[in-house]
């Protein structure tokens, strides 16, 4: 480019700048100077960075790391530090590489969401992988669905989750978008406000992700502010211009410090007054999120304790349910625990515990690992279903649960529906258990104590103050005695119910004994306790005592489940249900059925079996007008329980194609989406450059016609000097196609004396058009390519709107030349 003669126009002012005034000249042009310094290293194409590129990157890493500490109370232990440093490392090297080739924003994207599928097998699902390495057609599909639904299974996960949920990618798209975006901000854009934002989103994002527990409270707060204001302190020095009125660097860095002070300080002393900011309850979205599952839908399975009797037709007395190793003997090993109790049913309820990290959520979807600790000592248990067993949605379990691990067929289905209410223990599986089923759970199991103690201080409360259990009183009085601490009459009660009462299951079909119909609702309790002896089994006596201990203020609930025996399957004949009572601790001690249930042997006296004979009518309970909570119709949960399983697959169920129709699928849906994402582009900038050419005053439309043809000239690699006149730029661009021709038809139509006429405007877009064209044409496949999806075109600010000229044009003005066809040139 030669220099212009002397007394030529200055082009590089632009029209209406101020060229006198040379010192004005000279701070102009070294503020535009330092501005694009930034954005000039970034276009070098070399790969070795910079200091500013250094200094960005250290302070993306150091950011972007404090936001993914969120992750620590999310996930157990440090197994999310990989994923999440890997993902943030690889977006860094990834942006680097495509602003240093100068390669369009949607490439770090695109190459990012690559590494995601490529990297994500190995570094976070790690199941299903070719050869532990290599990502298989399940990899894609889990990854994508993480992806997607992963989020919310996140915040619906009992917290901290283990590393078999598959969860782990979550931290991994973090990373990598976290640095990715955060990099190429600072690289392309020379604002030093312009890095903040996605650091503050990456960091409200892992608050709003965690729990009521802070991740690092000083760390995300105090550090992550200092660290943010001083990189846009470092950035603003890039680009500021030299000072002349003598201030120097001290001058600045103390005002700065100055001013933080005075941030800091403001802080301590306002903080505390704004609002919500005495509030000791962080606002997370695990607590605004209600687990989709309703307890409701699942019998109690009190409800059908008479099915592991005899006799009975369900014939499992003497049937092995389950396969238990691990277990000391005389263990009870629960299968429900049922806290809530509606006049009909005792069920599981679905209140939260006051202490838990989810409020308002009591079943809480959980993985192989569970953060609790119980007293007693760490046993692992395995448990087995034999053909013919247990079939139910409630998981057999023991002590305070602190992991379940499913094994067998169908190992992946159960375990990604595992609820657990960490209150009562009480797990819970929709699918069932099915003969063939195997687990281990991990369990703090206390010595079991077989006797009641002799005193125990109680926490005073009750489980039932809702029903109107007053038809208990009369026998209470009886019952009670002289007692007079709570913990002395619930004593009381039981040991009369074990030493007057009588034990029967309903006897067999022609059997006096058939009138005691199974049951608890207030019905049957009241007909229970009315007689002159009290005659039942355990559903009967147990949820008698629990009614009756709360009358009184010892807050107690149901349990139902199996005593472990000393060798062999645990069998029909080893369900029984029994209570606990929680203590002054919060601590809930178990009371087994030898404590309040009589001999099995003792059955009821046959003068009062005759009166109940005649009383049959009396002893049906009246049906219920509603289906109460944790309940089915009817009392055999067998024969009524509804089908909970899931539907057989389907042909376009993905799961159930084999490996490489999932990998053609993967790759279909791809290839979909990135020519939809192509033509979108393209459309897009189509209608931007139509837009600008038929709208506006015509002076407006050849300035915008030119600068969208420069735009294009720089996607397609030239190189094009933004602050400099149309001439220059349209020498810079050489190559075959001269576009000054253009340059001077555009500076004739802008700046001569009239406004050119809609049909000028019309011809010089056609013009530039047609040069769109030759430049496309002389450049290779890859060029195109990246000139059709590079977006910056979308966002590059036009030129000012230009204004009519205030005086028209006379004969003697030169008209503005016309556009010559650049095939012609």
């Amino acid at each position: 480019m030669t220099t212009p003669p002397t007394g030529a126009p200055d082009h590089t002012t632009g029209p209406g700048r101020d060229s006198t005034s040379p010192g004005r000249t000279r701070a102009r042009t070294s503020w535009t100077s330092t501005r694009s310094r930034l954005a000039a290293s970034s276009r070098r194409g070399g790969l070795l960075p910079g200091r500013d590129a250094l200094v960005d990157a250290a302070f993306t890493v150091v950011l972007v790391g404090l936001a993914l500490v969120g992750f620590r109370t999310d996930f157990a232990g440090l197994v999310w530090v990989l994923p999440a440093v890997a993902g943030l490392v690889l977006g860094l090297l990834v942006t680097h590489v495509t602003t240093a080739y100068r390669l369009p924003i949607v490439a770090p994207l695109a190459a990012v969401t690559v590494l995601y599928l490529l990297l994500g097998g190995p570094l976070a699902v790690r199941r299903d992988l070719v050869g532990g390495v290599l990502p298989s057609g399940q990899t894609f599909l889990d990854l994508a669905d993480v992806s997607v639904h992963g989020w919310k299974r996140l915040v619906t996960l009992l917290p901290p989750v283990d590393t078999g949920s598959g969860l782990l990618a979550l931290p991994l798209i973090v990373g990598l978008l976290g640095g990715c975006v955060t990099y190429a901000v600072a690289r392309r854009w020379s604002s030093p406000y312009a890095v903040l934002p996605a650091p503050l989103v990456l960091l409200a994002l892992g608050i709003v992700l965690g729990t009521l527990e802070p991740a690092a409270l000083t760390v995300q707060g105090a550090v992550f502010a200092v660290l943010g204001i001083g990189w846009m302190v470092a950035r603003a020095a890039r680009t500021r211009a030299p000072l002349q009125n003598g201030a120097g660097q001290r001058t600045r860095y103390g005002i700065g410090a100055a001013l933080v002070g005075i941030a800091l300080v403001a802080g301590y002393v306002v903080g505390p007054l704004l609002p919500g900011a005495g509030s000791t309850t962080r606002l997370v979205a695990r607590s605004h999120v209600v687990p989709p599952i309703d307890i409701a839908a699942f019998a109690s399975p009190l409800a059908g304790y008479r099915k592991y009797t005899e006799p009975n037709p369900s014939a499992l007395w003497d049937t092995p349910l389950l396969e238990v190793q691990g277990l000391p003997a005389g263990t009870p090993l629960r299968f429900a625990t049922l806290d809530s109790y509606d006049g009909a049913v005792w069920g599981a309820s679905e209140r939260a515990n006051s202490g838990s990290l989810v409020p308002g959520a009591a079943f809480q979807q959980v993985g192989e690992v569970v953060s609790t600790k119980g007293p007693g000592r760490k046993v692992e248990v395995q448990v087995s279903v034999p053909e013919g067993g247990y079939g139910d949605v409630w998981l057999p379990t023991a002590g305070t649960v602190a992991g379940v691990k499913f094994e067998g067929r169908r190992a992946d289905t159960l375990a990604g529906r595992l609820w657990l209410n960490i209150d009562t223990n009480t797990a819970l599986v929709p699918d069932r258990l099915e003969p063939g089923d195997r687990y281990t759970f991990t369990a703090y199991v206390p010595p079991t104590q077989e006797k009641m103690p002799t005193s125990l201080p109680i926490d005073q409360s009750s489980l039932a103050d809702e029903i109107d259990t007053s038809f208990l009183d009369a026998k209470l009085d009886a019952f009670t005695g002289d007692a007079a601490d709570p913990w002395a009459q619930f004593t009381a009660i039981a040991k009369v119910m074990a030493s007057e009462g009588a034990y029967t299951d309903g006897g067999t079909e022609n059997s006096v004994e058939r009138y005691y119909l199974p049951g608890h609702s207030l019905g049957r309790l009241a007909r229970f306790v009315g007689l002159a002896q009290l005659a039942g089994n355990d559903e009967q006596y147990a949820s008698t005592l629990a009614l009756m201990a709360n009358r009184v203020g010892v807050p107690t609930r149901v349990v139902m489940g199996a005593i472990t025996p000393d060798s062999g399957p645990v069998r029909g004949q080893d369900v029984h249900a029994w209570v606990e009572v929680r203590d002054s601790q919060g601590q809930w001690v178990p009371v087994l059925p030898g404590n309040f249930l009589p001999d099995r042997n003792k059955k009821p006296k046959e003068l009062q079996t005759k009166v109940e004979d005649r009383k049959v009518g009396a002893l049906v309970p009246p049906p219920a007008g509603v289906n109460p909570p944790s309940v089915l119709q009817g009392p055999d949960q067998a024969q009524n329980a509804t089908n909970l399983k899931k539907p057989p697959k389907k042909l376009f169920d993905p799961s159930a194609w084999p490996w490489w129709v999932q990998w053609l699928a993967v790759l279909g849906l791809v290839l979909v989406a990135l020519t939809a994402l192509y033509w979108t582009i393209r459309g897009l900038k189509a209608w931007r450059r139509r837009r600008h050419a038929t709208r506006g005053p015509t002076a407006s439309r050849v300035a915008w016609a030119w600068a969208d043809l420069m735009a294009s000239a720089r996607s397609y690699g030239h190189r094009i000097p933004r602050r400099s006149t149309r001439l220059e730029q349209a020498s810079a661009a050489g190559g075959p196609v001269d576009l000054r021709p253009l340059a001077r038809s555009a500076n004739g139509h802008v700046f001569g004396p009239g406004e050119p006429s809609a049909d000028e405007a019309a011809a010089y877009f056609a013009a530039t058009t047609a040069a769109r064209k030759d430049l496309r044409a002389n450049a290779d496949f890859w060029r195109r390519l990246r000139s059709d999806v590079d977006l910056r075109p979308l966002f590059t600010r036009g030129p000012a709107k230009v204004k009519a000229p205030t005086r028209a044009a006379t004969p003697d003005t030169p008209s503005p030349a016309q556009p010559t066809p650049v095939g012609s040139m």
